[in-house]
């Protein structure tokens, strides 16, 4: 009876080990969106601190008529209180002219350059800017060679060019004129004429004002190297 009763056992056991096993439910996964990290600031994208504008340029204003102008800091100034001249504006001192010509005027050391900027009364309102000018520079010694209409930044002036009669071999002149008021001319005459295109020069023309409510705008070129030591403080 023992026997019989292993042996049903044993069938059992080997019935249950040949029975496939059963394989438990998979849950399904919904798929997850990948989230993509965040662009993190390069050089080019990220907020530049903002420094302090540094200029080579200073202001220039004349408190009798009100106009002013942007030079170089080291530009020296000499405002002359006598009537028909008020600046003459300059970028050497005595000291440097003398030591770097020989001839004098006659011979401008290289780089050298001064401005003589007059205030020219009683023009005729009904003339032109040039034709006005001639009228009170003495038609018998000036002559109008040709006037050109010009923009200079907020400003329109006008780029006389003379003649020298009382001398006809002098070489033409070149000035630049800007109607101060109906009846005022502000006369700026480059010496020596050379400079008249120099980034330097047209920088100053575009900074002029007329009027003493006009903020002068210093330009943001860099000027030309400073001959002399002078000082840019203030």
């Amino acid at each position: 009876m023992k026997t019989k009763i292993y042996v049903l056992a044993l069938f059992v056991m080997l019935l249950g080990a040949c029975a496939p096993a059963v394989q438990p439910t998979e849950t399904a996964v919904e798929p997850q969106p990948i989230e993509e990290p965040l662009p993190v600031p390069t050089d080019e994208t990220a907020p530049q601190p903002e420094l302090p504008v540094v200029t080579s340029w200073r202001a220039v204003r004349d408190p009798r008529y009100g106009f002013g102008f942007a030079i170089p800091c080291w530009w020296l100034t000499n405002p002359i209180d006598i009537d028909g001249a008020l600046y003459t504006v300059k970028n050497y001192d005595d000291a440097y002219f003398n030591a770097n010509s020989q001839k004098g005027f006659w011979e401008w050391p290289n780089g050298t350059l001064k401005l003589d900027l007059v205030i020219f009364e009683g023009a005729d309102t009904t003339k032109s800017d040039a034709d006005a000018y001639i009228q009170l520079a003495d038609p018998s010694m000036t002559g109008l060679v040709s006037a050109e209409i010009r923009q200079f930044g907020s400003q329109t002036g006008t780029v006389t060019v003379l003649a020298n009669l009382d001398n006809p071999n002098s070489p033409n002149a070149t000035v630049i004129l800007f109607r101060l008021a109906p009846d005022k001319l502000l006369m700026i005459n480059p010496v020596p004429q050379s400079i008249i295109d120099t980034p330097d020069f047209q920088a100053l023309l575009s900074s002029v004002v007329l009027t003493q409510d006009e903020e002068i705008t210093l330009p943001i070129i860099t000027p030309a190297p400073a001959l002399i030591d002078a000082s840019c403080a203030g």
